[in-house]
């Protein structure tokens, strides 16, 4: 049993793999001063497709000036990462890891949008075959395919009142990614890029987010001719373009479920394919203070900290779910 509030909160740092938190960062992050243009960020040990040249990206501000010189009519609008946690808050007798009442995001995707080739009340994804080996080139290597498919199936079988359809492509082993560039971000509404080693993750998000940062989603909305973000159907959002997920290959994941051997590849999918999927994060996570007590209110896959394996949808994550895409007109 834990004795006390000091060693709860070491425990929460220490064990990644049972807890972690997400954080939504936005473009304006600061540049890594250290970095320098003309980026060649390798993960192997000879030219090969997992050697990215990422020209003269220093920063995740640098995203959209490169978007908009390509030409394209989406910019980045902000990243949900999933991180260790790093503090708490007290508050009435309370330790407080998280307190969020945002089931949505800013910006949500737009049925049947013809700016991306929507069929219906489809959304597809796809997945990176390069980057999809978790721990790469170890002996705890794994496929994470089965993982980020299940994640998706269990979105998929939330029917009750939903009108989505979540439809898979075949993987791809041309390149997704609008930030790694190199291919066509538009296989899919959302590209699965993978488990990357971690200094990309120092190069795009910042340093230490290669020892803190699990992974990111990347939301991407259009723009106007002006840069001005869209909102075609007027339901007050913005609407999403593609969506971007990496994984930081840094930790050592499992697709056994148990966090004994490392993090649950499933159970961080399916919390960041929720927010490629426009929800945000909901939930308080305290420990009361004279009994060392652990409280989670509600209980959700969408919490800001992931308590060890979850695998299925909680009942705040279903009608958040409904109520969104129930919402949607019929195909």
């Amino acid at each position: 049993m834990l004795n006390n509030i000091k060693f709860i909160f070491y425990f929460f740092i220490a064990a990644a793999f049972l807890l972690t938190s997400c954080d939504q960062s936005s473009v304006t992050s600061t540049p890594d001063e250290n970095a320098s243009p003309g980026n060649v960020l390798s993960s192997s040990n000879g030219n090969d497709a997992r050697d990215i040249d990422l020209g003269s990206l220093d920063s995740m501000d640098d995203i959209n000036p490169m978007l908009a010189e390509q030409g394209l009519n989406v910019r980045l609008a902000y990243a949900e990462t999933v991180t260790k946690a790093n503090g708490a808050e007290t508050a009435e007798g309370q330790t407080i890891f998280a307190n969020d009442r945002t089931k949505r995001l800013t910006a949500q995707w737009v049925p049947g949008d013809a700016r991306r080739d929507a069929e219906g009340n489809d959304l597809d994804y796809i997945i990176w075959d390069v980057f999809e080996p978790a721990n790469f080139g170890t002996a705890n290597q794994v496929s994470s395919t089965p993982a980020i498919d299940a994640s998706f199936d269990t979105y998929n079988n939330v029917k009750k009142k939903a009108k989505l359809n979540i439809i898979k492509q075949p993987n791809t082993l041309d390149s997704p990614s609008a930030i790694l560039g190199g291919g066509d971000p538009f296989l899919a509404d959302i590209s699965e890029v993978g488990f990357l080693p971690g200094i990309f993750f120092e190069l795009v998000l910042g340093s230490g987010s290669s020892q803190n940062v699990l992974g990111v989603a990347f939301t991407f909305v259009f723009v106007d001719g002006n840069g001005n973000p869209t909102d075609v159907n007027n339901d007050g959002f913005d609407d999403i373009a593609i969506k971007e997920v990496w994984y930081n290959d840094e930790f050592l994941w499992t697709d056994q479920g148990d966090a004994g051997t490392g993090i649950d590849i499933e159970t961080v999918a399916l919390h960041e394919n929720g927010h490629a999927l426009g929800f945000g994060h909901f939930g308080k996570i305290f420990i009361t203070n004279n009994n060392n007590k652990l409280h989670v209110s509600p209980r959700a896959v969408m919490n800001a900290i992931i308590l060890g394996e979850q695998r299925d949808l909680l009942g705040t994550d279903k009608a958040s779910y409904n109520s969104l895409y129930g919402n949607w007109p019929k195909n």
